[in-house]
């Protein structure tokens, strides 16, 4: 009997003709432009004047939405907009631990923190690891794929070489940039710890 009653029915699934935004963005301009309409007859504006209005009301919008979305498209770093070359002198396996020391230096002496922070980071990573140190290591592998036996375990120098570079984490990753004078004085608790 079921069968029967279904016979003549299309039991294909058929996707909805329209979606739940679709529909809400149809009622919203259907009551944008019942607004503006009734707006242009209580002002009693010609039709003429009210489509020269809605398209001068419609690009000033657009304006508006360009003018907000374009420092968003055309950000660039901070040592470009000052011209300088945002590059690296030599890719991070071309430098040894000795090269990023003295990037290091000329990165301070230039004030650029995220850049010196980079080679902080790169130092460590090449006196601990030497070549092996790869870019996508995070701090904790740095220290847990080190090759000094001296800096394993829960010793008191390992266990300072883990509060340092925390304290690296920090500065790099932290709300606010951290100081020359900072950076200065990890690198120096780092080299005394790496001693």
């Amino acid at each position: 009997m079921l069968a029967r009653a279904l016979a003549g029915v299309d039991r294909a699934p058929v996707p909805p003709e329209s979606s739940y935004l679709g529909e809400l963005g149809r009622a919203l301009q259907e009551a944008l432009t019942e607004a503006l309409l009734r707006g242009a007859r209580m002002l009693h504006l010609s039709k003429q004047t009210f489509l020269v209005l809605a398209v001068a009301v419609a690009a000033l919008a657009l304006l508006l939405l360009a003018r907000a979305l374009w420092p968003r498209f055309r950000r660039r770093p901070r040592s470009l907009e000052r011209g300088e070359l945002a590059a690296s002198p030599a890719p991070a396996a071309a430098l040894d631990a000795a090269g990023w020391r003295k990037e290091l230096e000329r990165r301070l002496a230039e004030g650029r923190i995220p850049e010196a922070l980079e080679a902080l980071w790169w130092w460590l990573a090449r006196s601990l690891a030497g070549a092996a140190a790869e870019p996508d290591w995070t701090s904790r592998d740095l220290v847990a794929r080190s090759r000094r036996d001296d800096l394993q375990g829960d010793d008191l120098q390992g266990d300072q070489l883990r509060d340092l570079v925390r304290r690296l984490d920090v500065l790099t990753y932290g709300p606010h940039p951290p100081a020359v004078e900072d950076l200065r004085g990890l690198l120096g608790r780092l080299e005394e710890t790496l001693a």
